[in-house]
């Protein structure tokens, strides 16, 4: 039987879902064309394979069956193999399947030529990439009808981890600095989280026949490597600590083609009810499973708290508003709840406003190829943002090393003017040409020095 290839996991945004309360279209083709990038990792043609012969695969035609609807909220997996690879043409064939109940919702296939970034036109494959192809070619002895087809067995747990999250980085979740936006390692984080509970039977159908939500509480990040367009990432996510009412898990995200640790990430995460956000402790069932996964947990050791001065409890003279907005939809989930990317999207467009604050130009930053990069992003969620609540984020300096400066953000409800979330930020000067790590420059460093908030210890933290 064909050996199939896992090449996209994540899960479906309510923002994707049309009129009639399901995924539209365009996002089934979207997650093609993700799939189609793990399937050709899978063939040998990388991102640094494709960067040094100057190829890539187009895609001239597609023919899609849609066999089940796929909701706001669905957890999903796509499998894929090769029909079929000849000269410059070669057949994909992928499948796309409900995770949480394992039902096919989708099959495609389609025909990819080779082609010559350089030349812009087709032509054939070299031989070791159509070797590579070759080896995911299907036997032909699959089931033909929709009903029969159903996924292969789950790969065994890594270091005691699940299989949590995997796609490419896209064009548009890049950033300034030419890699992946801090916002988009949350996002896959949150979508890893939802595949834990799914394997403690709570996923997307139970937790809404319930009237049930997941809750974030903590996100700690710690950037490793840069992430930059095209690279393949998959998140890897174990139960470090369970607690009657949350669970604390343990993310790393990998790059798929290096092997290399891009990201550490712990989440704290409990249930509550969705109409009003009432805390509901675990069920029995799931406590039993997640213990027993905590169990079996090998992975990294705990992220270290970051050192220096704490984010301050209510908003500082020396703190800037650096950013106003309201909840819209698009950024919602399915219970109108704000999804928990955008917390951290708030934050990342913030820091363009605090920089703007402190009196730096980035075009002139950008001129002596200098730029910022997060390496430590500490978030604590308070309570959870809501369709249509108007909100604030103000922003200020806790310290200056050689190389790095810490920050704070305060998101607070424009209303009531309550903490809403926090974050605290360790960010390294970048060289943008090096792409490594530089001392901050004298200028900079007096400029940022202008906002740094007087906090008991912060005289030293200037040093």
């Amino acid at each position: 039987m064909t050996v199939f290839t896992e090449t996209y996991r994540g899960s479906v945004a309510a923002w994707e879902c049309d009129q009639y309360g399901h995924m539209n279209v365009q996002f089934y083709v979207g997650r093609i064309s993700d799939a189609a990038a793990s399937t050709m990792l899978a063939a040998g043609m990388g991102q640094s394979a494709l960067t040094e012969r100057g190829l890539g695969i187009v895609a001239v035609n597609q023919n899609i069956d849609y066999v089940q609807e796929l909701r706001a909220g669905a957890l999903i997996r796509m499998e894929s193999a090769i029909k079929s690879i000849e000269g410059r043409k070669v057949v994909f064939h992928h499948r796309l399947f409900d995770a949480e109940t394992g039902a096919l919702a989708m099959q495609a296939d389609v025909l990819g030529l080779c082609f010559d970034l350089k030349a812009r036109k087709t032509t054939p494959f070299p031989d070791d990439l159509a070797q590579g192809f070759a080896r995911l070619l299907m036997d032909g002895t699959e089931p033909q009808k929709p009903h029969q087809i159903v996924p292969q067995a789950l790969p065994e747990l890594e270091d005691g981890c699940l299989a949590g999250y995997r796609g490419p980085v896209n064009a548009w979740e890049c950033d300034r600095m030419g890699h992946m936006n801090v916002q988009f390692y949350l996002g896959r984080a949150a979508e890893a989280v939802n595949h834990v509970f799914a394997a403690l039977d709570l996923g997307a159908t139970r937790l809404r026949e319930d009237g049930l939500a997941l809750r974030p509480h903590l996100h700690h990040l710690v950037f490793r490597r840069e992430m930059r367009e095209a690279a393949i990432g998959r998140v890897i996510s174990g139960i470090r600590k369970v607690s009657p009412d949350r669970l604390t898990i343990s993310h790393r995200l990998l790059n798929a083609e290096t092997g290399e640790v891009s990201a550490q990430v712990e989440s704290e995460v409990s249930l509550m009810r969705a109409a009003d956000g009432e805390a509901v402790p675990l069920p029995d069932d799931a406590l039993l499973r997640a213990e027993q996964l905590a169990a079996g947990f090998a992975g990294p050791e705990t992220i270290k708290p970051q050192a220096g001065p704490k984010a301050p409890a209510l908003v500082q003279p020396e703190m800037l508003i650096t950013s106003r907005s309201m909840v819209d939809r698009w950024e919602c989930d399915r219970n109108g709840i704000m999804a928990t990317r955008f917390y951290m999207a708030r934050f990342s467009d913030a820091v363009g406003n605090l920089v703007a604050g402190l009196g730096l130009n980035p075009m002139e930053l950008h001129a002596r190829d200098v730029g910022f990069a997060a390496l430590d992003y500490r978030i604590v969620i308070e309570q959870p943002l809501r369709l249509g609540q108007a909100h604030s984020v103000c922003s200020g300096v806790l310290e200056i090393r050689d190389k790095t400066w810490r920050f704070c953000h305060l998101l607070l409800d424009s209303r009531t003017q309550a903490v809403i979330a926090r974050a605290e930020v360790v960010s390294t000067t970048f060289d943008l040409k090096a792409r490594k790590s530089i001392s901050i420059p004298d200028d900079l460093r007096a400029a940022i020095a202008k906002r740094l908030i007087a906090l008991p210890g912060a005289e030293a933290a200037a040093q």
